[in-house]
């Protein structure tokens, strides 16, 4: 009895070993105006992970929370960058959800293999792109939008969505750049963003 015990102890923490972490996160609010970015700052916690992102302003959905999210936010487009400020990905168009209200596939979405870092997702309305410097206080190019009006002069609202989920993501938070976010249950990880950029921004500028 106690040999099968042990077996089955034995198989259960090598179960556990092997098991990948996966979690989701979900993010909504609004952008102050047509120039607004939000940012996501992450840590992932093993090599070779898969890491999706999406935003469901644009088309609506169910997010991640399981909250409905309603059809008629701006274009947006997604970033993935490391902690270097390095560019990994971006996307513009990548969804297949297709919006009742301005009848195309205008949301964003990446999935990328990251190993083990700190890394930063930032959502903007399209084409707002970044340029050069700090990604905070660096250069992006205009979004070429006035009042959340897309390419077909569709009006379209401030709204914003955006989910991250994937294996071995640690220390979740986002932080607007004149952005009105929804209330987050953990505002310290909104601190602990804000120290990250401004880290990452000062090392830049040291060398």
């Amino acid at each position: 009895m106690k040999k099968i015990l042990l077996v089955a102890l034995m198989f259960f923490m090598a179960t556990q070993a092997n098991a990948t972490l996966m979690s989701a996160h979900s993010f909504t609010g609004n952008f102050d105006n047509d120039e607004s970015r939000y940012y996501i700052q992450f840590d992932v916690t093993a090599d070779n992970s898969t890491v999706d992102l999406t935003s469901l302003g644009y088309a609506g959905g169910v997010n991640a929370d399981g909250t409905t999210i309603a059809d008629g936010g701006f274009d947006s487009q997604l970033f993935v960058f490391n902690s270097a400020s390095s560019l990994l990905a971006s996307d513009d168009d990548s969804s297949s959800t297709v919006s009742a209200f301005g009848g195309n596939s205008w949301d964003a979405f990446i999935s990328i293999t990251l190993d083990i870092g700190t890394y930063f997702a930032v959502l903007t309305q399209y084409d707002s792109d970044y340029q050069s410097g700090d990604l905070v206080t660096g250069t992006w190019s205009n979004s070429g939008v006035v009042n959340f009006l897309d390419v077909d002069d569709n009006l379209r609202t401030s709204s914003y969505a955006f989910d991250i989920s994937g294996e071995n993501l640690a220390n979740v938070g986002g932080i607007g750049h004149n952005t009105t976010p929804t209330p987050v249950s953990e505002p310290t990880t909104l601190a602990i963003l804000a120290l990250g950029l401004l880290g990452f921004a000062g090392r830049r500028f040291s060398k």
